[in-house]
Parts: structure tokens; sequence; C-alpha cells
């Protein structure tokens, strides 16, 4: 459903990824561990067809996102870890502009909104200006855009960014469910314990290269590790002497 392939890309002299390949499966959630700056969000640029790699080949749905990138955008869903919102706009209108520019039928869009203000507990935030919003609500309102109409590959940056606790739990239990459904979740995270209870599969990316990739339990059972963080500073700290 998703792959990459050889896939670098350089600004300038700095190599932000460098000969990174993998691929995600139907129904999984992988995810893209590492530290800030180690290319999670290059990579996730590139699938969502915002940034060209400098070299390789990168793939959503068996189509390559150079080639057909207008046929790429209306198979993902993206979710940015800074998302850009229409601050004058209620939640309701922003999605149901969304919901019109990707030519969703009103009556499921309609559908849609109930659901996802339900299922995201928007309740009367719905109805109140973007600019109005906390953090944490303008990280569910950015979710709900990315879900809004379905799609069967989802690109997610830091999705629990800005979340409390408890809604950072249900974030990752919609996200489970979402790929139940045959859906493919791509998502990055800097948090361990995400990756670890969230992840079938998860790489480890340091420098723009993947250190490991494995289920988090396996990453743990090679390595002796107790946690997936252990695992983690045992991979990347020696790369860093």
């Amino acid at each position: 459903m998703l792959a990459v392939q050889n896939l670098t890309k350089n600004f300038g002299k700095v190599v932000a990824v460098y000969d990174l390949s993998f691929e995600v499966r139907p129904g999984e959630v992988f995810g893209l561990l590492g530290t800030n700056g180690a290319g999670k969000t290059t990579t996730m640029k590139i699938l969502a067809t915002l940034l060209k790699p400098t070299a390789g080949k990168a793939f959503v749905d068996g189509i390559d996102v150079l080639k057909y990138p207008t046929e790429v955008k209306r198979r993902i869903g993206y979710l940015p870890e800074t998302p850009a919102l229409y601050e004058k706009l209620t939640a309701r209108e922003f999605l149901q502009m969304l919901g019109s520019l990707r030519e969703m039928e009103p009556i499921a869009l309609r559908k849609r909104l109930g659901y996802l203000e339900k299922a995201l507990e928007m309740g009367e935030f719905l109805d109140l200006e973007i600019g109005t919003y906390s953090k944490g609500m303008r990280q569910r309102a950015a979710f709900a855009s990315a879900v809004l109409h379905e799609p069967p590959v989802l690109i997610l940056d830091e999705p629990t960014s800005g979340l409390d606790p408890r809604f950072a739990k249900l974030v990752k239990g919609w996200v489970r469910d979402y790929a139940r459904g045959g859906r493919t979740v791509l998502m990055s995270t800097h948090v361990t314990e995400i990756a670890e209870s969230l992840c079938d599969r998860t790489a480890i990316i340091d420098r723009g290269q993947i250190a490991a990739l494995d289920a988090p339990a396996a990453l743990k059972e090679r390595l002796g590790a107790a946690t997936l963080e252990d695992a983690f500073v045992q991979l990347v700290e020696p790369r860093r002497k």
C-alpha cells in the first residue's frame, strides 16, 4: 500500500534522508521513530507530495508520487506536525470546505461530520472559530481534516502532539481501529512509548538512515532490552560516537 525505495533527500549539503527503503502493508500501523531532525518529517512530506526526493522512489497505493501527485493526494490523509488551519473559520466550516474540495457528497459529508464530532469529542467547539482553540483542540480539528474522507492511506506526523493523556489514548485507539479496517497508517513519533504501544512495526531512524526495523517486541528481544526506549538508545548512541 505504501513503499519507499532507496529514498534520498538533500537540502544543499545537508543530507536529510539517505538511501531509505521500507514498505507499509494494508492493515498495519507503521512507525518512524527518531529524534528531532532524524528525517521522519522529510520522508512523510515526500510521500505526501510536498517535497521531491533527490534520488529514489516512493509509491502510495502503487502510484508513483513524483509522476502522479494528484492521484496520490486523492488516496491519502495527511496530518503535518504543525497543521495550517484557517483561524477565522469554525471547524465545521473548515471541514465542510475540505469536504467540498474533495467532492464528497453532501449527505455523506454531513454524516461524517456528525461522526467526527462525537468521536473526537469536539461538541460545541465545532462551531467556534479555530483561532479561539487551545493547542489540543487545534490538533483535534487537524486530525479530523486528515481522516474526513476516510482515505486508504493515513500519514500522521506526531499525531498526539499537544494532546492531554486521556485524549492521546483515545486517538491511539482510534488509529489502531482505523488500520484494522484494512487501511494503511504511517506515523512518526519521538516518543518510544507511543511506538511500542501502537505500532505493528517500527523503523528506528537516525540521521536519515534506518538503524533497525521490526516489531517493537522483536527489537527488544534482539537487543536484550527491557523497553523500546532502551533498544533505541542501544542502537542510536554508538552511531553518535
